[in-house]
């Protein structure tokens, strides 16, 4: 309890400044800083120069400054920052009444990333320590991505899995963890199935201003689920000073792809509002893998007076997509299929003083998941070349379906503090109450609950001109472990500044995760639940480096890190006699690696990036005694020891496009059906894209994927689509964005 009283203590005591006040007998200046996109920079060191001398001021929680007690004259303002341009030097005139100057950076040819998950706030990425991907709205409309999953394997650190094509049970591992490893967010709100688990297949990239991936354990902000890192997608907003905007898309191609988009975005007064409908119909090549889906995204905001506002965020999809499971390996199930559900919405208010941000958030996330198997499809013998399994795999049709319903109710409060000349405390606390309905309607059903609250704290501290640090930690409470603690350190030290920084980053944290409702709550007596069971556990470091060059017209990073992933929950046999099994805290499994990044803005309108991830994944203490793949000594399952993408772009006045190449290597892999395949093969996926803005707001565009009509399997058993080529037209009104 003491981390929570001592944050308490912070937040008071910050609450009691008076930050209008101003030393006697001397002049202030004040200000903010933002990006010229209008984003906040807090915790941001400024170097004011003038006749008091030099003087190191640190930005607020919304960006803003203050110095007072200044003699009168003319100062200049540095930036201790990369990856932004202030220039000319600005300048201004401190006499005895208050002067102001506000600061608004352009982005350098390189930008800087802004992020929101890393710290709960805005924050400067080279200021974090933490490894943090931003992709944003302009680099995600540039990739013309068919899928969520096709951005997150550009990431370094990040690895997939889909079972067959767009719309089919997808996975993402991040730091060689498993897919349940990372918690998901949604404008803030977890969307995580209770346990971990997210299944990526039937996201889109509908309506998205950004896309955040925080590498590291993040339990010490987001508490369960957090082990390996953090993913954020993150609702477009309108843009400041764009009136009203229309925009709309039709598409089609390969496999009967159809696919219709339109949004509306604008500023009224006080309100604004963005958007978005989507529509995607298309076969998806093999037999039952049809893939349909309806999805919506809106988010309005709303000026309350008094430097407060409202936002409410909805977001919501309904789609069905066959599974006819592993065809390579015999014949697909005709009837067999998932249909589902998903909902997200969020209400925050927020309100700004000079020194303290405060915010109330509201959430709930829902998925309404029924796997329908109606019809017996008969028995089959795998086969895969010369293999042959020993034995006949058999359909197991359930008429009433099996249903895995959850829902997530979640509330919090935060405040960020300007704590004293150097800290920016961030203090909260919020519940969480978990539900669900799992089971076949033939058989036995579970109605399991669960709530869990979480108090945190972490203090962001500026040290001279050069190092950041950010220390933090929380206390979860959870009603199927009980409590624990979960610290993180980060550091950003800055050994050369200016437009070719040297940035020395390293963290190191500890996560946990809940288990499963069926683990903790499970009925059936082949596998009961245990409600003794501990949390699965991560400790993480990582160090690395990030050089800017040529005038921020190149930035190249580099980082190792080490993942320990411990108490890995695993079934296990009680009675060999009667089959009786459960669950236990037994797997431990140890990821470590290097990840490299390269990213290039060699003229106005070229952009070039690169990425590679080697990981040296092994499992320590199996969870499994049945199966090779999880034995002792072998690698992960499905995470590859070498992957890489390559992007090159390019943006005209009226022509634009772009090529992504992406190579993942071989991974070990099950078969799962007895044929004693353990490995699968490498594969190379060459996707590329060009648009032609042919006036009037109207541009026509083509976009092919998997170019190179490249055969391959993500998982072992489901061949991933083949070569398709889809072409549209775009409109966008006046004021719209891409």
């Amino acid at each position: 309890m003491r981390p929570r009283v001592h944050a308490v203590a912070v937040f008071v005591a910050s609450l009691a400044l008076t930050p209008g006040a101003s030393a006697q007998g001397g002049g202030s200046l004040a200000g903010s800083v933002r990006t010229a996109e209008g984003t906040p920079l807090p915790h941001l060191v400024l170097v004011l120069e003038g006749p008091s001398g030099p003087r190191t001021l640190l930005t607020g929680p919304d960006g803003r400054y203050r110095a007072s007690g200044l003699e009168p004259g003319e100062y200049s303002v540095r930036l201790s920052i990369s990856g932004f341009v202030l220039d000319p030097e600005p300048r201004v005139s401190v006499g005895t009444d208050e002067a102001r100057l506000e600061l608004s950076l352009a982005p350098a040819p390189v930008r800087e990333q802004v992020t929101i998950t890393a710290t709960r706030g805005d924050a400067p990425g080279s200021t974090v320590g933490v490894s943090v991907r931003v992709l944003e709205a302009e680099q995600i409309a540039q990739r013309e991505p068919s899928s969520l999953l096709q951005l997150l394997q550009d990431v370094p650190g990040v690895s997939v899995a889909r079972t067959g094509a767009v719309g089919h049970q997808s996975s993402a591992f991040v730091r060689g963890g498993e897919s349940r490893y990372a918690r998901i967010l949604v404008d803030g709100v977890a969307v995580n199935q209770p346990g971990g688990a997210f299944d990526f297949g039937s996201a889109l990239p509908l309506e998205l201003e950004r896309v955040e991936v925080v590498r590291g354990a993040a339990s010490s902000l987001y508490g369960t689920d957090a082990l390996a890192g953090a993913v954020q997608l993150v609702t477009r907003r309108a843009e400041p000073g764009v009136g009203p905007s229309l925009r709309a898309e039709a598409e089609g191609g390969s496999f009967a792809w159809r696919r219709f988009q339109g949004g509306t975005s604008g500023r009224a007064g006080a309100f604004d509002w963005n958007a978005g409908l989507l529509r995607l119909d298309t076969d998806n090549e093999a037999p039952n893998s049809a893939f349909t889906e309806t999805a919506g995204a809106a988010s309005l905001g709303i000026e309350l007076g008094g430097r407060s506002a409202l936002r409410l965020v909805v977001r919501a999809a309904d789609s069905a997509v066959g599974t006819p499971g592993q065809v390579a390996f015999g014949r697909p199930d005709l009837d067999a299929r998932l249909e589902r559900t998903d909902a997200v919405a969020s209400a925050q208010l927020r309100r700004v003083s000079d020194t303290v941000v405060h915010q109330v958030r509201l959430g709930l996330a829902l998925t309404d998941q029924l796997s329908l198997n109606p019809l017996d499809s008969g028995s089959y013998v795998p086969r895969a070349g010369d293999r042959v399994a020993a034995f006949p795999f058999s359909d197991f049709p359930d008429p009433a379906g099996f249903g895995n319903d959850s829902r997530r109710w979640s509330a919090g409060y935060q405040a960020e503090v300007q704590a004293g000349a150097r800290n920016l405390v961030t203090v909260g606390v919020e519940g969480e109450r978990e539900t669900g309905r799992l089971g076949s309607g033939s058989g036995d059903v579970i109605t399991p609950e669960r709530n869990n609250v979480g108090v945190y704290v972490q203090d962001r501290l500026a040290v001279g001109q050069r190092l950041n640090l950010t220390v933090g930690g929380r206390l979860e409470r959870n009603a199927s472990f009980g409590t624990r603690v979960v610290p993180r350190a980060a550091l950003a030290y800055r050994l050369r500044g200016g437009e070719d920084a040297t940035i020395v980053k390293a963290s190191a944290g500890a996560g946990i995760k809940e288990p499963t409702f069926a683990e903790s709550f499970g009925v059936s007596f082949f596998a009961k639940g245990n409600p003794d069971l501990d949390p699965e556990r991560s400790r993480t470091f990582d160090v690395g480096v990030e050089q800017r060059l040529f005038e921020s017209r190149l930035r190249a990073e580099a980082t190792a890190f080490h993942h320990d992933y411990r108490d890995q929950v695993a079934y296990t046999i009680l009675d060999f006699t009667t089959f009786q099994g459960s669950y236990v805290n037994l797997g431990h499994t140890r990821a470590r690696g290097l990840e490299l990044s390269l990213e290039a803005a060699p003229t106005a309108t070229v952009r070039l990036r690169g990425d590679y991830t080697w990981l040296d994944g092994e499992v320590l203490v199996s969870t499994s005694d049945f199966d090779a793949v999880y034995a002792v000594g072998q690698a992960l399952l499905r995470r590859p020891e070498h992957q890489a993408s390559v992007y090159a772009g390019f943006e005209g006045r009226r022509v634009g496009g772009g090529a992504t190449l992406v190579r993942v290597g071989r991974r070990a892999d099950s078969d799962f059906v007895g044929l004693g395949i353990t490995e699968n093969q490498a594969y190379t996926r060459l996707d590329a894209r060009v648009r032609l803005r042919l006036g009037h707001g109207l541009e026509a565009f083509v976009v092919g994927e998997n170019l190179l009509g490249r055969e391959y399997q993500e998982a072992l058993g489901y061949p991933a689509l083949g070569r398709l080529v889809r072409a549209g037209l775009r409109f966008r009104a006046a004021g719209a964005r891409p």
